[in-house]
């Protein structure tokens, strides 16, 4: 039995990229183009997210310090 693209997609999406990460390290070569295009996609959103949680704690303490005064 054969999976489709959509199942793949939906196996990464799924199970993160961490066995995709591993495969990378092992076997870069052996990864699909669509795998490396998921891969970049996870720095992406990794880099995005860590961007915003960032921000988020400089406007709490942005915000701290104004309510308290500091």
């Amino acid at each position: 039995m054969s999976m489709t693209d959509e199942g793949r997609k939906n196996l990464i999406a799924t199970w993160g990229d961490r066995a995709l990460r591993d495969k990378f390290e092992v076997n870069p070569y052996s990864l699909t183009q669509e795998q490396l295009e998921a891969l970049q996609s996870y720095d992406r959103l990794k880099f995005k997210i860590e961007r915003l949680v960032k921000d988020v704690l400089v406007q709490k303490a942005l915000n701290n310090s104004l309510r308290y005064k500091l």
